[in-house]
């Protein structure tokens, strides 16, 4: 009898760890993108602060305020597009009734997937092509902002994926 047991929960634990890594990728990206936004309010109260208080400006606080800020958005975009809390129109879906529902989200996902790839393709040739152009206060090379980029889109895709493989897994049997 506990052999027929572990089998069956065998068959769900694709579908269980598939929920988990979903769930850890959102609230990792949520952490980051907080600790990053309130990192950033700090720069930027900083930088007024050394600006018109005490008159001596820093400069590369604007660099690392743009940096912060690219990689906040990334970390965000990935968990929200894990949520499914990205913008999306609803007419088309909500007029499909029946399998074709689910063959439209299943080609809606790959779709998804095949931009998103092409998106972080782009930028990753971005940061190959400005790698050598340097940002003027810190002279850091342009290609530490379209990484962030392509850590969104990268994020994204593996996201996209996670969800591709949980509708194969997540859903019941049909009989008949």
């Amino acid at each position: 009898m506990q052999l027929e047991h572990e089998n069956t929960d065998a068959a769900a634990i694709p579908t269980r760890n598939v929920g988990r890594v979903e769930k850890t990728l959102v609230k990792i990206t949520e952490l980051f993108s907080g600790i990053m936004l309130m990192g950033l309010v700090g720069l930027l109260v900083l930088s007024i602060l050394s600006r018109d208080v005490i008159r001596f400006p820093v400069p590369w606080l604007e660099e690392i305020a743009t940096l912060i800020t690219i990689y906040a958005v990334a970390f965000a975009s990935i968990g929200a597009w894990s949520r499914g809390a990205h913008i999306s129109v609803e007419l088309v879906p909500m007029a499909i009734k029946g399998v074709w529902h689910s063959r439209y989200a299943l080609f809606l996902q790959i779709l998804s997937i095949v931009f998103l790839v092409l998106a972080a393709w782009g930028a990753a040739e971005m940061m190959q092509r400005s790698a050598n152009n340097r940002t003027t206060a810190l002279s850091m090379s342009f290609s530490i902002y379209y990484g962030g980029l392509l850590l969104a889109f990268a994020g994204m895709v593996f996201a996209s994926l996670l969800r591709l493989v949980g509708e194969f897994f997540d859903k019941p049997k049909q009989e008949g």
